[in-house]
């Protein structure tokens, strides 16, 4: 829905499985140890859990 080709989408539960409470910042570290990620780009975290509970945030990546 949002447009992002799939390409610009890191997951983590092919490599890792179900990690739960860790699974964005598991995806995040290997997003960036992979060099996927460049100091100034923008990443949307987002997350969810039972209970309909969600999070979501956007950051610069490095950008300080």
């Amino acid at each position: 829905r949002l447009g992002v080709p799939a390409g610009r989408v890191c997951v983590s539960y092919e490599d890792f499985g179900n990690t739960g409470a860790a699974s964005i910042p598991v995806t995040l570290d290997h997003a960036a140890r992979s060099g996927r990620l460049a100091d100034g780009d923008l990443v949307l975290l987002a997350g969810f859990g039972g209970g309909m509970s969600m999070g979501v945030s956007l950051l610069c990546w490095q950008c300080l």
